[in-house]
């Protein structure tokens, strides 16, 4: 509604008693009446104009003024005067729809009875039988008969104007409830294309880091160890250089497939899977940490986002051994197809500090020398790679389990298992995300 109508719309109800006051002066000018239906009529007009704001007084007044009639203290209906008893039509439909619930059924009985009144007034105390040609013919039975009539008559009238009331009430409601309804919708899906974007930004910052981690990983730990060894063995430096070169190049196509994806919608750069296992632990052990893989059973199908995930669980693992390791890494990664999908196991060694342990704060190389290149600095966050491979663990069917062996090893060398179980493409249907109790 527009605002101007708002302002004015206390002011309507007023306006209309005012209006139904004056026309009933202007129509009863030439007639003689007493001064108490003169009371009478602006006690309806009255009820008219404070229905909405007091409805209870408006009620009380259809009430009062029948019943004082009835008593003699007010004129009495004439063949001129009781049509401004059909004040109380609207003022059943004012009240029906604009007070409490309580006053709204209340309302209804009160101009109901109101109804009766009046009709049980123009025939018994009134002349209506002599204006409807009846007169002093009419037996008491029909007396009755035409009182009852009146009054059904009013009654319906009333009632009518109170259900036109209560459907606008219900009307409005229903508008309001809709409106409301749609608010909550638009909030909703805002909601859930901001917690997609929250989601999709940590897609992509896992993506980041599993490529990048390892590839610089790889750069840093090749990249120390030609630095020492220059001395004694110049030769390993154009090996070095072109394994550094590899990684980086190797690493820029997965970043540059990485932001293709982003930006199309169907990238057609295909994600790393298990055929791509091998090249990944040639990688590794060219960088001076010896990586050896062992297969048992039958392998079962896995689908590309389990394959994946199977990539990136492998490739955090060693990556994290290589870095975290010490000076020796060393590292065994077991592929057990067994039950109904596959059972991996990557166990590190080395003589360096475990990750997750209090030393793991500056965590050194695997020359030896003091991580602070920008391969350190992509773990700064502690835990951030075995979340993301517990998460890709779930999303894939299965579990992952990360910690500390039980120093099988011997020695000072400290081992480190991370133990996962990706089920095969037909039981992850079936049960997607459940994990091991």
């Amino acid at each position: 509604m527009p605002a101007p109508l708002k302002l004015l719309r206390p002011a309507i109800l007023p306006a209309i008693a005012v209006v139904f006051l004056v026309l009933w002066i202007m129509a009863e000018a030439g007639r003689i009446h007493a001064i108490s239906f003169y009371i009478a009529l602006a006690a309806y007009a009255l009820a008219i104009g404070i229905a909405r704001e007091f409805p209870r007084i408006a009620l009380g007044i259809l009430l009062v003024v029948p019943l004082a009639q009835a008593a003699g203290l007010l004129e009495r209906p004439q063949s001129t005067t009781w049509q401004i008893a059909g004040a109380s039509i609207l003022v059943a439909f004012v009240v029906a729809a604009h007070a409490s619930p309580r006053v709204r059924w209340a309302g209804l009985l009160i101009v109901v009875l109101h109804a009766v009144l009046v009709g049980f007034l123009l025939v018994f105390t009134g002349d209506w039988l002599g204006w409807a040609g009846g007169g002093l013919r009419s037996s008491p039975g029909e007396y009755l008969r035409y009182a009852i009539t009146l009054a059904v008559v009013g009654a319906v009238f009333c009632a009518a104007a109170w259900t036109a009331g209560f459907a606008m009430t219900v009307s409005a409601r229903r508008r309001d409830d809709r409106r409301l309804l749609d608010e909550a919708e638009a909030e909703l899906t805002l909601a859930a294309f901001e917690l997609q974007g929250v989601k999709e930004r940590a897609r992509i910052a896992q993506e980041v880091h599993d490529v990048l981690a390892h590839s610089l990983a790889v750069v840093v730990a090749v990249a120390d160890g030609s630095r020492f060894l220059r001395e004694t063995r110049p030769e390993t430096t154009d090996l070095a250089l072109r394994e550094i070169a590899d990684t980086a190049r190797t690493a820029l196509g997965d970043l540059r497939g990485l932001i293709e994806g982003l930006r199309d919608e169907l990238p057609d750069r295909p994600q790393p899977g298990l055929e791509d296992l091998p090249a990944l632990t040639a990688r590794l052990t060219a960088a001076g940490m010896p990586v050896e893989v062992q297969a048992f059973g039958d392998p079962r199908p896995l689908t590309p986002s389990q394959e994946l995930a199977v990539y990136r669980i492998v490739q955090e693992s060693l990556t994290n051994a290589l870095r975290h390791s010490g000076a020796h890494p060393a590292a065994v990664v077991t592929l057990t197809w067994e039950g109904p999908g596959l059972a991996l196991a990557i166990t590190s060694a080395g003589d360096g500090v475990p990750p997750g342990s209090a030393a793991a704060a500056s965590p050194v190389s695997a020359g030896g020398a003091s991580e602070s290149s920008a391969g350190g600095a992509l773990d700064a966050r502690p835990g951030f790679g075995l979340r993301g491979m517990t998460d890709r663990a779930r999303l894939a069917g299965g579990w992952l389990t990360a910690g500390p062996g039980d120093g099988a090893s011997g020695g000072d060398d400290t081992d480190y298992i991370v133990t996962a179980y990706i089920p095969a493409a037909s039981q992850a249907s079936q049960a997607p995300g459940e994990e091991a109790a």
